[in-house]
């Protein structure tokens, strides 16, 4: 297609992209167009040409989809932070549906009956906020907002409407202190400048962490008192990054105010640290949680979950299910420790092993059968009798009959290994994911041995383009 930036076309929106937006095709050429909805008939200013693909912006609307409603937020397609306020819910769950069907079908060639998304609300249920400082404008104020997609260009902003009233609240104590003052913002041209963002989680009740260029806040004592005012029982940590990256903590945090409280995250409470991760949307949470441990709830095997982290899924299925024993594998040494000390604060230590390793290294010692990996030949009799005697060594590969054990993925956003997914077979796997892409790429391989029971996406945030996906696994009959 013969197309230059700058260039006006006219077409209708024939489907979605992955990312929410529109697109257009002009004899079979895409052109991807944010904020226009499938069915309408759109003005368009191409913004960028790619040999098999162009993307635009929209000029008009000459046809208005009837799902096209007001955006709550003023800010709405300046801010980086939302895809889809233009469009109603229930076109949203279904776009998120045919997201999750398109990539099982495109990369997979999975033909999976997907439901509508669960959604289980629309507005404020974020608990977690991460704002970069800047400079508004040439008035010099400090303002804190969301950066515009694709860039590192600041959107001042004093409400988020996917948060709640805390939010606003915050943003209004911190600038207000910074302004006051006079405490530099951080440059990333010039690497100068202390304040960098800030990050805070409500759940019942708000820890706040200032990102500083530099090893001390000034006039800490004041930003404080403010917060006090504002918030019952806060807690305030300083974390320093002085690095010149887009990474947004540094390595550690210090608290500086308030004591670390536990926090109610479902099934149990426990202490949060700014650096844990956590769904952002607590009942969506939950609800996953809930479907993992209904899938599991009739099976009589063991339980192994990998890249487990800090251990809430863990912690979340072992108190959903009572009889289950659960060994949990995470590499970063410092998330399994937490993950340790998690389990014996719940008194579930007996019925949970963590494991520090590589998920495809522990995986390989559980593989009975050497040639579907052959990373795993591994010889018994150059095993210390104090391994194979251990209660927790789980040698299958040498056992005369397999043992009965369950899977539970729940990788980060590019997924697992492929040598993790080819290297032991389970019952059943509960996989849970936040990329439908990479889903599909893992459900691709791991079809050869299972069957997919199951595919629920839930709507863990809503207005955006994002799903969360769970998906059951059961082995095939061979």
């Amino acid at each position: 297609m013969d197309l230059i930036v700058g260039d006006i076309i006219q077409g209708t929106v024939s489907d979605f992209g992955s990312d929410g937006e529109g697109v257009i095709k002009l004899d079979g050429f895409p052109i991807f167009v944010p904020y226009a909805i499938e069915g309408e008939e759109v003005r368009a200013r191409i913004t960028f040409v790619k040999k098999a693909c162009a993307f635009g912006e929209v000029v008009e609307i000459l046809a208005p989809s009837p799902d096209r409603i007001k955006p709550l937020c003023p800010y709405f397609g300046r801010c980086g932070g939302c895809d889809l306020q233009h469009i109603s819910s229930h076109l949203q769950r279904e776009i998120k549906r045919d997201t999750v069907r398109v990539a099982l079908k495109k990369f997979a060639n999975l033909e999976a009956d997907v439901p509508l998304p669960v959604r289980l609300n629309d507005w404020e249920y974020r608990n977690k906020i991460s704002l970069p400082f800047a400079y508004n404008g040439r008035s010099k104020r400090v303002s804190l907002g969301f950066y515009e997609k694709r860039s590192h260009k600041v959107v001042p902003l004093k409400w988020c409407p996917l948060h709640g009233d805390w939010a606003s609240k915050l943003i209004e104590v911190v600038t207000t202190w910074a302004n006051a003052n006079e405490v530099s913002v951080y440059d990333e041209s010039t690497h100068k400048g202390l304040l960098r963002h800030i990050v805070a989680r409500m759940l019942d009740t708000l820890s706040v962490t200032v990102v500083i260029n530099g090893s001390r806040l000034p006039r800490a004592a004041e930003l404080i008192e403010s917060l006090k005012a504002k918030f019952d029982g806060v807690t305030v940590y300083i974390s320093e990054n002085t690095r010149p990256n887009n990474v947004i903590m540094g390595d550690d945090v210090k608290l500086i105010y308030g004591s670390e409280k536990k926090q109610n995250l479902g099934a149990f409470k426990a202490v949060v640290s700014p650096k844990s991760f956590l769904q952002v949307n607590s009942k969506v949470r939950d609800a996953i949680y809930d479907m993992a441990a209904n899938a599991l709830s009739d099976f009589d095997g063991d339980i192994i979950e990998l890249y487990s982290g800090v251990g809430l899924l863990t912690a979340q299925l072992a108190l959903r299910l009572p009889k289950s024993k659960i060994t949990a594998v995470e590499i970063e040494e410092s998330s399994h420790n937490n993950a340790v000390a998690l389990m014996q604060s719940l008194g579930l230590h007996d019925r949970v092993k963590n494991i520090c390793d590589d998920a495809a290294h522990f995986l390989c010692s559980l593989s009975k059968e050497n040639t579907r990996s052959k990373e795993c030949s591994i010889d018994k009799s150059k095993l210390d009798d104090s391994i194979t005697s251990s209660p927790y060594y789980l040698g299958g590969m040498f056992d005369d009959e397999f043992p009965k054990r369950a899977l539970i993925l729940d990788p980060p956003r590019r997924g697992c290994d492929e040598s993790v997914l080819r290297a032991a077979a389970f019952e059943r796997i509960v996989y849970i994911s936040c990329n439908p892409q990479s889903l599909a790429r893992d459900l691709k391989i791991l079809s050869d041995s299972y069957d997919v029971v199951s595919v629920t996406p839930f709507d863990m945030f809503p207005q955006t383009a994002n799903v969360e996906t769970l998906v059951l696994l059961s082995k095939k009959n061979q």
